[in-house]
């Protein structure tokens, strides 16, 4: 196969034609970037007052900042341990001041409490005696502080909220066993049972 020679001058001509052609762009104009525009003078002034004004506060900031980490590694302990959560919700309760009341019945709501169940006992119904005075006992509590008593809360739950006097939550922490023994354990409660829920009621209402 003979070797391909390549004409010079016919490459020369055709490439002076296509430079020739007004309808090929070669080259490109450089491209002229306009000057900055200058940032306006109050702009300027009123950035500078607000970095002066954060560098000025900047250790009371940083408090802030760590107040808030602590804050956040709290609430996610919490939401993790449920331990660690109702002890937080026992000490955040409200607890009474000097000036407000103690929870206690009054001596005529008591008395006709006791009474009502004591007509329970007597027709042989004690688990249903010692679950009234606890379910009113409830009442009365949601009574003496309105919100203390949460849909979430069970009878023992209640029974350790530090807001209840003390006493009160003794009272009431027999009443919530033995209603628990009573429903929950299939032992049914006996005279003994009784005698014991309405001495302990008795002893602190009346």
């Amino acid at each position: 196969m003979p070797a391909t020679t390549i004409d010079t001058d016919a490459v020369d001509a055709a490439h002076k034609a296509v430079r020739a052609d007004p309808s090929i762009q070669f080259d490109f104009p450089w491209r002229v970037v306009e000057a900055e525009q200058q940032t306006p003078e109050w702009m300027r002034s009123l950035a500078a007052g607000i970095d002066r004004f954060f560098r000025a506060l900047g250790p009371f900031w940083q408090g802030v900042f760590w107040v808030l980490v602590a804050l956040i590694l709290i609430v996610l302990v919490a939401s993790f341990f449920a331990p660690i959560r109702d002890w937080l919700r026992n000490r955040l309760a409200r607890r009474p001041s000097e000036a407000e009341p103690a929870w206690q019945p009054t001596q005529a709501a008591a008395r006709a409490l006791l009474a009502e169940a004591e007509a329970l006992a007597a027709a042989g119904r004690f688990e249903a005696a010692v679950q009234l005075l606890l379910h009113r006992s409830i009442e009365d509590i949601e009574a003496w502080r309105a919100g203390l008593v949460r849909p979430s809360l069970t009878a023992r739950d209640i029974a350790g909220v530090p807001a209840i006097p003390a006493a009160a939550r003794g009272v009431f922490s027999r009443l919530v066993a033995l209603t628990e023994r009573g429903i929950f354990a299939a032992r049914p409660l006996g005279p003994e049972d009784w005698q014991t829920a309405r001495d302990a009621y008795r002893a602190f209402a009346l």
